[in-house]
């Protein structure tokens, strides 16, 4: 679990990169104490840049 208060960029990018290198032993996720709403489209924008999927993430609790 990756918390940050916003949910909106660091957490969501450690949940993909952890997805990633942690298939298929574990899954991770990520929550913000106070979720911004919705995830940053530079957060977003790295993910992809990486090479790993940025779809569906969403900020939450």
């Amino acid at each position: 679990m990756f918390l940050c208060t916003g949910n909106s960029a660091r957490s969501i990018m450690a949940e993909a990169i952890m997805n990633r290198k942690g298939m298929p032993t574990f899954t991770a996720y990520s929550a913000g104490s106070h979720p911004s709403g919705s995830v940053r489209p530079e957060a977003l924008s790295q993910i992809e840049n990486a090479g790993l999927s940025a779809e569906n993430f969403r900020s939450k609790s």
